[in-house]
């Protein structure tokens, strides 16, 4: 019997330290080993070199030589880009052996070394490192990085007319249209934004992002109904990528407009298709009597083969809206598509060589993911500093679909930042703000977002504030402080056309009054314009801080209808002031030294602690009213603004401690192997009592 107690007694000793081992072998630095990782003697060996030295504000292309004498295909390749501040797993594609590679701003230049793993069919892997030189930003006065664009929206057809002679280069007589006029040209053209752009130098926007501009289907593509007239007057379906839209007049026009807007600092944003073509031009839509401007069998045959004979199922092979859907997962037609609009590069780059900067790309969501890496790649062969930011609908800080630091886009409109906006605006200044907290610390210079309150897909957001009961005298004061919240945030701001005016609209087709003429005889004496004008100012002045500075409350509250705010990086920062209420409200600075002194530049005025207060070292100022926009935008000399509060009949309240500035939930994972090891001891106590019991 002792031999057999003696026997348990070892067999529950045996258990107890296994599960000990078991609980430890994570945090034991044991490498683990790929038994089947070869070597470099392998059949399959893989190199990797890094085209060109960069730095942040630019690209590179990691390029892979595989030498494959195997009968076995890669079927995965994996980048670890941890020292670039890029994904630790970037997957490449294996049909192009090659990828665009970015580094945060962050990142001290130097020699960044760049893991690779590839995967053949059987799960064998082959390794190897590439080197990513990545050099210091020369960076001047005058220069711009990427995720300091301020962007301004237009549908280049509502813009302005500049050339009336190309109004009209179908004959189609848009003038003679009166079931739904609204569904025209309205004869919006390059030489129109020509014209006009020192009224955005004025306003204080550094990138125009302008609708495609190549040439589009020129018929009335709901012939067939009642609807009343609709043409592609906002250029999103094309017929030739490689022709401009006539109706934006000559490639001359577009390199003046290119060259006087870089000869005021301002870049071209050309918004691309990549996705689909326009109606009417699948094999088989020849029509017996087609209407005017109709695509010919010269304009499909152009597109044979390259699209689906019928809609698929999910995002990548759906038809948008009926419209034909290019099978952009074949090769062939995935590189037609790319040289079409790479080409642009070329034919935009004017004598003087200005060239366009950015695309803004549609549909992103419905174009495979090969795809897009090859876009970005062959644009960065041709521009290392070319941008993309994508319309991945849907995307935001807390989802960025799998677009961010993939090799494919640099930022991605954000959606859910107009329903931020909203919530503000409506009373949740301290859940909102810390939202946008959270938001800074999702993006970066190689992962940004553009924040938006409006654009041509969606109803305007002042049209919605009335619409939801809003006077137009409160909704237009929230739509002030709306883009207050907009231009300070961290990320890209993109300004629709006309919201700076107070024009707002329906997202009602085919009317759509969300894609209203720009209302030049709006400009005078406008005070929401004059609101953005002193934000962008502003943001002009403080752009590369607002660009990526950290977010924190410094004091307010919803119940008291304000919040101070501090946008800080390193040993800079300023403040901003947010006032919902509808009166205005003094608040009560407590500045760290005496010495301070304060300057509202929303105002123009400038505050100094006075002497009877230089115990205390305290500032007073008064912040706008909502309907007089409720905006605060301070900086300081001398020192810091430490800690505000409300004054309300000349006393000071109490604002109590700022909500935390997160929405982080706390960590709460349960490491369950102390729970096992504890149980394993009470079986192992209770198998012994029972031994001895039977003894």
């Amino acid at each position: 019997m002792n031999q057999k107690v003696s026997a348990n007694h070892l067999t529950v000793l045996s258990i107890i330290v296994i599960l000990l081992v078991s609980s430890y072998i994570n945090w034991l630095p044991i490498p683990i080993v790929d038994a089947q990782e070869k070597n470099s003697e392998s059949e399959i060996t893989v190199e990797a070199t890094v085209n060109r030295a960069f730095h942040y504000n630019q690209h590179g292309l990691l390029e892979l030589q595989i030498e494959n004498n195997l009968e076995l295909d890669i079927v995965e390749i994996e980048a670890d880009l941890s020292e670039l501040g890029g994904a630790e797993r970037l997957s490449i594609s294996p049909e192009l052996n090659r990828v665009t590679l970015s580094v945060r701003s962050d990142i001290e230049p130097g020699e960044k070394s760049i893991p690779i793993k590839a995967v053949d069919e059987n799960g064998g892997t082959y390794t190897t490192t590439a080197i990513a030189t990545i050099l210091a930003r020369e960076k001047t006065h005058d220069d711009r990085d990427w995720d300091e664009a301020v962007i301004y929206f237009m549908v280049t057809d509502r813009f302005a007319d500049g050339d009336p002679e190309n109004n009209d280069p179908y004959g189609i007589n848009y003038d003679e249209i009166d079931d739904n006029p609204r569904g025209a040209y309205q004869g919006g053209d390059f030489k129109g934004i020509t014209d006009n752009l020192d009224y955005l130098v004025e306003l204080g926007i550094n990138t125009i992002w302008i609708t495609p501009i190549v040439e589009n289907v020129g018929h009335n593509v709901e012939f067939k109904s009642d609807s009343g007239a609709y043409y592609s007057y906002h250029g999103y379906w094309a017929k030739d990528f490689e022709t401009l839209n006539p109706h934006l007049g000559s490639l001359e026009d577009f390199h003046e407009l290119i060259d006087q807007a870089a000869a005021r600092d301002i870049d071209i944003m050309v918004d691309v298709v990549l996705n689909h073509i326009g109606y009417g031009l699948k094999i088989n839509d020849e029509q017996s009597e087609p209407p005017a401007g109709f695509p010919t069998n010269k304009d499909r045959n152009r597109f044979v083969d390259m699209i689906r004979d019928r809609s698929g199922s999910g995002d990548l092979k759906m038809e948008l809206s009926g419209l034909p859907d290019f099978k952009t997962e074949e090769d062939w037609v995935r590189e037609q598509i790319v040289a079409w609009q790479t080409a642009w590069l070329e034919k935009s780059t004017t004598p003087s060589g200005n060239s366009i900067s950015s695309y803004r790309v549609d549909t992103v969501k419905h174009v495979d993911h090969v795809t897009w890496q090859h876009f970005k790649n062959e644009l960065v062969a041709i521009d290392p500093n070319f941008k993309l930011i994508g319309e991945a609908w849907g995307a935001n800080y807390q989802d960025d679909l799998g677009y961010h630091k993939t090799g494919t886009m640099d930022s991605l409109l954000d959606f859910g930042f107009k329903d931020h906006a909203r919530h503000f605006v409506n009373g949740s200044l301290e859940e909102v703000n810390n939202q946008l907290i959270v938001r800074n610390q999702s993006i970066s210079n190689i992962a940004t977002l553009g924040q938006f309150l409006g654009s041509h897909d969606e109803a305007g957001f002042l049209h919605n504030l009335i619409e939801s009961g809003d006077s137009e005298e409160i909704a237009q004061g929230k739509l002030k402080l709306a883009a207050t919240l907009q231009i300070t945030a961290k990320g890209q701001p993109v300004i629709y056309y006309g919201e700076e005016l107070g024009q707002t609209g329906a997202e009602n087709w085919p009317q759509y009054d969300n894609r209203y003429d720009f209302g030049w005889e709006l400009i005078e004496g406008n005070p929401i314009l004059e609101h953005y004008q002193k934000l962008l100012a502003f943001r002009q002045d403080h752009s590369e801080l607002l660009a990526r500075a950290d977010r924190s409350t410094l004091a307010g509250s919803n119940a008291e209808n304000w919040l101070l705010v501090e946008r800080s990086d390193q040993d800079k920062s300023v403040y901003l002031g947010f006032n919902r209420a509808e009166v205005d409200q003094e608040i009560t600075l407590v500045v760290s030294s005496a010495d301070v002194i304060v300057t509202d530049h929303y105002t123009g005025q400038t505050y100094t602690v006075e002497p009877e207060q230089a115990d205390n070292n305290v500032i007073k100022l008064m912040a706008p009213n909502l309907v007089d926009g409720g905006t605060v935008l301070l900086t300081t000399e001398n020192g810091t603004i430490e800690s505000a509060h409300l004054t309300v009949d000349g006393e000071e309240t109490e604002t109590g401690s700022p909500t935390d500035n997160h929405l982080e939930k706390p960590d709460r994972t349960i490491n369950i192997w102390p729970l096992i090891i504890i149980l394993s001891l009470i079986i192992a106590i209770g198998l012994t009592t029972l031994i001895r019991l039977k003894k």
